[in-house]
Formats: C-alpha cells, sequence, structure tokens
C-alpha cells in the first residue's frame, strides 16, 4: 500500500468551481462506511501527479487539523481534457475490505496469435475485486504465453491473485481469448447484422 500525501482544506463555496480550478484546485467529496461525507478542496498538481502514477493507491489527505485515508472513487474528468473536474474519495480503514477496479496488463506474447494466426480478443481491460487496503494490487499482470493454440482462453479462475484478494467476476468470466480469423469476422459480421436490425 503506497500512501501519497495530498493537501486538501475544505470546500469554500463561495468559490464557484471553475473558479477553484483555476486557483489550482478540485473541489471533491469524501464519504465512507459509517462516515458523514465532507465536502472539500484539494491540490490539483499532486493530486494529478498522483493519480495518474496509480489509480489504485492509498492517498492521505491532509490539511491543518485532520489527516485521511481515502481511495479515489471516481475522478471526473474533462470530455476533451485531461482536467480533472471534481473529485469523490473514498475513506478507507486499515481492517475494512474494499472493492476496487484494478487494471490488467498483458505480457509476453500468444504463441497461437504467433504460429498459429490467431486472432487476440479482449474486452475487459480491468477486473472488480475485493481486499483489504494493505492488500490492494496496483495491476494484475496476465501471461499471455499460455495462449497456445486457437480458441485457448484465459478465465477469471486462471488468475493467480495475491495472497488475500479476491475476485468479484464469476470464475468463468473470459478475460482473452484467441480465436481464427474466421471466427472474427464471422462475430463482426453477425455483430453489424445486429445493429442493422
Amino acid at each position: 500500500m503506497v500512501n501519497t500525501k495530498i493537501k486538501m482544506s475544505k470546500r469554500d463555496f463561495s468559490k464557484n468551481p471553475r473558479r477553484l480550478r483555476a486557483e489550482g484546485k478540485i473541489p471533491a467529496t469524501i464519504y465512507g462506511h459509517n462516515f458523514d461525507s465532507i465536502s472539500v478542496e484539494v491540490d490539483a498538481k499532486s493530486f494529478t501527479l498522483a493519480f495518474k502514477a496509480d489509480k489504485t493507491s492509498i492517498l492521505e489527505l491532509v490539511s491543518d487539523k485532520e489527516t485521511y485515508s481515502v481511495l479515489v472513487k471516481n475522478a471526473h474528468q474533462h470530455p476533451t481534457k485531461d482536467d480533472v473536474l471534481n473529485i469523490e474519495f473514498y475513506r478507507v480503514k486499515t481492517d475494512e475490505k474494499l472493492k476496487v477496479n484494478v487494471p490488467i496488463v498483458f505480457i509476453n506474447e500468444a504463441p497461437g496469435v504467433k504460429t498459429e494466426g490467431g486472432v487476440l480478443l479482449h474486452n475487459i481491460d480491468d477486473i472488480d475485486v475485493e481486499c483489504l487496503p494493505k492488500d490492494i494490487p496496483h495491476k494484475i499482470e496476465i501471461d499471455l504465453s499460455v495462449l497456445e493454440k486457437l480458441e485457448d482462453t484465459i478465465t477469471i479462475a486462471d488468475l493467480k491473485l495475491p495472497k488475500g484478494v479476491t475476485a468479484l467476476q464469476t470464475q468463468d468470466t473470459v478475460l482473452v481469448k484467441v480465436t481464427s480469423p474466421k471466427a472474427q469476422e464471422s462475430a463482426a459480421a453477425a455483430s453489424e447484422e445486429a445493429k442493422l436490425a
């Protein structure tokens, strides 16, 4: 569990969100289990750097009087820019399990693609897991080298998750698959027909 300190202060409602962002701050809300939500503003530069580096890290929001350990639940971004418009933080407790969305990273090459002429299919870029804050993985690596033949798949059940981490999707959820080019073309054609129907 990585802790990054980010300066915060109580939300100044005399300033609208646009003015706050012009001053280098982002409006945010902190909420949690058995915790009354509060409105704050955080330093935009330090938050953006931390969030780009690791979206699953525990952050420490620090003011003159209080410190909150939080996880980013939602960072609302501008539709055409990288600017974060507002943030929802979830206050975490060290002994309370969390549900977290963790990115998937593919490593190595799939022999079924390289030698069998297959096509790699994957529709999932992240996995929902449950664990204690100290056990949150920053990423989940999937080794494609086990996909040796056409129609080989990797499912949730095939993952070797870190100790204390449980996947929330069903065990038979397909994460990645090697399929034949013809099967891919047929699936694409069926999809187009469904759109036109």
